[in-house]
């Protein structure tokens, strides 16, 4: 089973006791966060080289934020980061809205706040994330085609719209499968239609996946995220 991938967070602030509070609560959720090497209000080269699930904007130290939340907008990898805006005045609370914050953190700031909007935020961001989570599993599942043939492979890995399996048949691109697995641990069955997007002829086959109803959808991707973040503390 493959380990934990990581949610990535940008923080973008002077103020160190921010960055701290906001690391130590981040850490409870399975949360990397990272403060920005540029916190002047100059676009932050971070977003330019690398994919974060979320930043955290300080609207009160960083006057020129504008810049950075049109590089937000321009970054294939970035755009759909939820963005946390803190905020103290009427100003930076316009301010904030105005240019498409995600969510408003209110000075004088809370640990329990935070923690909230954290958890508000977090299937947000774990949504993101699994666009690109592949989960690394070995599981039985059957493949049936529409001539009624059943075959037996197992997955390679697995994400929330396709998998790629191994199996002793060869698939054409294109053809409709039948996909019936159950999920390690807890035991849901999920059912899907499936489509062949590539097979290597040597015994590697790539699937676009759409379960047969919303609740398999769901419990697949329940399933997911406790691949993903498998420590996460949920708050009360």
């Amino acid at each position: 089973m493959s380990s934990a991938a990581e949610i990535r967070a940008l923080v973008v602030t002077r103020d160190t006791g921010l960055t701290a509070t906001f690391g130590d609560i981040s850490r409870e959720f399975g949360i990397n966060a990272q403060k920005s090497r540029s916190s002047s209000g100059d676009v932050p080269e971070e977003l330019e080289l690398s994919k974060y699930e979320a930043l955290l904007i300080d609207f009160e130290t960083v006057q020129q934020t504008v810049p950075i939340f049109t590089t937000i907008r321009q970054s294939p990898a970035n755009r759909h980061a939820v963005v946390f805006a803190v905020v103290g005045s009427p100003d930076s609370r316009q301010r904030a809205r105005d240019q498409g914050a995600t969510f408003l953190l209110e000075r004088p700031l809370e640990s329990e706040g935070i923690r909230r909007v954290l958890q508000a935020a977090y299937g947000m961001m774990t949504s993101e994330r699994r666009r690109y989570f592949r989960c690394t599993a070995e599981i039985a599942l059957q493949l049936v085609r529409d001539s009624g043939e059943e075959i037996a492979c197992k997955t390679i890995n697995i994400s929330s719209s396709g998998m790629a399996v191994s199996c002793s048949s060869s698939f054409t691109g294109g053809e409709k499968l039948h996909i019936a697995m159950t999920l390690p641990n807890s035991g849901s069955q999920v059912r899907a239609r499936a489509t062949v997007m590539w097979d290597d002829k040597h015994g590697k086959t790539g699937l676009n996946l759409e379960c047969a109803n919303s609740q398999m959808q769901r419990e697949l991707d329940n399933w997911l995220d406790s691949q993903f973040q498998p420590g996460l503390k949920q708050s009360s």
